[in-house]
């Protein structure tokens, strides 16, 4: 298995895009509504490795490669995941005002 500090439980990644997402939300309020838009739906491509567990009774566990992972050196097969995540309709925008 690669080295734990290369990759983050799969899980974890989900839950730390859904809070982006929500931070995003919550920081468009703040916007002009000219500095808006609107996201209904999230794809997302990732590098993943699977890993049995030791415990008894434990499922495979599933890990996402950090960028800049270096992969070619360790021992590991690698698969692509590509999730499509319906977000409903979540206003976000940006601080920076794009033309």
């Amino acid at each position: 298995m690669a080295d734990k500090g290369d990759c983050v439980a799969l899980a974890d990644a989900i839950a730390s895009l859904r809070e982006q997402i929500r931070e995003a939300a919550e920081r468009a309020r703040h916007l002009p509504k000219k500095e808006r838009f609107r996201i209904t739906e999230v794809e997302v491509e990732l590098t993943v490795v699977a890993e049995d567990s030791v415990r008894a009774g434990a499922h495979v566990g599933w890990w996402v490669f950090k960028a800049g992972a270096d992969l070619a050196a360790k021992d590991i097969v690698t698969h692509k995941v590509k999730l499509k995540l319906d977000v409903g309709d979540i206003e976000v925008g940006s601080d920076t005002q794009t033309n």
